[in-house]
């Protein structure tokens, strides 16, 4: 940058970034950790102006004290900053009811843009004054109560994203929060207690990410049971993690959906326009979604017959995953089926990519992957991510059975590697819109 500025003439001032406008250097400082910004107010007496100025990114995690000190290092800066607040962080401190009050008040007024809380220990209750904060445009929330002032009462015109991670809200004050969010393209969903029933409707909200807890429900208390996506005409994503206990999801009206998935038999009852499935099993099929490119399946054994059934319901795939279920409930039950001939649109026309995550050979996923090898007739890469360590003699064994010699693809790779059990199901922020396959985990 320096060499873009008049050279000084010798004896002049050398300092080279000090001649820079006054707007230039608040942008660089509010790009640095926050001691390293604060520091530069000992340079001289306009570098203390301008961090005081300069847009605020206040994260606990920056500060030097030691936690149980960092609630009195936060409300010391936004008492002699003033400048607008970028982002606050807070993920190491657990304020007090008043200071946290306080600070949201005081960031209110600076027209804050995002927000992340994720407390230590037991829920923290979120003040009124979350709601002042009207300005956010991200807002990340772990381990919170949002405040009952919440119903119907929120409006946050500008939020485009927003996360509840292990959060308790009622159902009013859920429903009230995304009815005040008009600009919303993002939702992930990840733990929320305290309301059974959802209805989406939203015309602007393209990723909708659900994940409920691993445990019964009766061991962890009130959580979503009932999902329905009633009016989302911009939804491109609609992502189900940990769906080992439901929720139930109905499908309605999402015209433009491209990737679905985790589904499963952990899904009592699942709808998809008018098609219906009950814990895997196909009660009325119907080929509806013909915008959705990629789906992701798990299975406790993996199957043709429910495998088919959904294809049916989706004739224009391109990318399917099949995964086999790292927890397998007690309820859930093998499907009794054996192999079949169908003619399906997507592995006539579509399908270039099947991923088949927890292979280890069982007869039924055998099966499984001789059907798609023998009939995607555009495949491009089949790919097997086995739990095993592939040794040569099991390859050997496998592709001999598999028949690829016979396969309708010839030009299609076929590909063994190892995998490591998770319960990863798919790439972390998956909700984010610029993802482009968010299933592609790292072997």
């Amino acid at each position: 940058m320096a060499s873009l500025l008049p050279s000084a003439a010798a004896g002049d001032d050398p300092d080279q970034i000090g001649r820079l406008p006054d707007c230039l250097l608040t942008t660089i400082l509010s790009l640095l950790p926050l001691d390293a910004a604060a520091q530069t107010a000992a340079l001289s007496r306009r570098w203390r102006n301008l961090w005081l100025s300069a847009p605020l990114r206040l994260l606990d995690s920056d500060l030097p004290s030691p936690s149980p000190f960092h609630s009195a290092a936060i409300s010391r800066i936004l008492a002699s900053h003033r400048g607008d607040a970028v982002s606050f962080h807070l993920s190491l401190s657990r304020p007090s009811p008043s200071d946290l009050d306080s600070w949201l008040r005081n960031l209110a007024g600076r027209r804050l843009q995002e927000l992340l809380v994720q407390p230590p220990s037991e829920p923290l209750p979120l003040p009124p004054s979350l709601l002042a904060c009207r300005t956010l445009r991200s807002a990340d929330l772990t381990n919170c109560r949002l405040p009952a002032a919440a119903d119907g009462a929120a409006s946050f015109p500008h939020l485009h994203e927003l996360t509840l991670r292990y959060a308790f809200a009622s159902s009013p004050a859920l429903h009230g929060l995304l009815a005040g969010c008009p600009a919303l393209a993002s939702l992930s969903l990840d733990r929320v207690f305290g309301c059974r029933s959802l209805r989406v409707r939203s015309r602007t909200l393209r990723s909708l990410t659900v994940s409920v807890s691993l445990r019964r429900r009766e061991e962890v208390g009130e959580e979503l049971q009932d999902l329905v996506v009633e009016d989302a005409p911009l939804l491109e994503r609609l992502l189900g993690h940990d769906v080992n206990w439901g929720p139930s999801i109905h499908v309605l009206h999402v015209p433009r959906l491209e990737i679905l998935g985790y589904l499963g038999v952990g899904i009592p009852s699942l709808q998809l326009g008018a098609a219906l499935f009950h814990s895997m099993h196909a009660v009325r099929l119907a080929a509806e979604f013909r915008t959705v490119k990629m789906l992701a399946l798990e299975m406790v054994d993996p199957q043709v017959k429910p495998v088919v059934d959904f294809l049916r319901c989706f004739p224009c795939l391109e990318v399917l995953y099949i995964t086999s279920h790292m927890v397998v409930p007690r309820s859930m039950e093998t499907l009794k089926c054996d192999n079949m001939d169908y003619s399906i649109e997507c592995l006539n026309h579509h399908i270039k990519k099947v991923v088949l995550a927890g292979y280890v050979g069982r007869r039924r996923e055998l099966q499984l992957a001789m059907f798609l090898v023998s009939n995607a007739r555009v495949l491009q890469v089949m790919k097997f991510l086995c739990t095993n360590d592939c040794n040569p003699t099991w390859l050997a064994s496998q592709k001999r059975r598999l028949c690829l010699e016979n396969r309708l693809s010839l030009g299609a790779q076929i590909l063994f590697e190892v995998y490591k059990k998770s319960h990863t199901r798919f790439r972390k922020h998956a909700s984010n819109i610029i993802l482009v396959n968010p299933f592609d985990v790292k072997t």
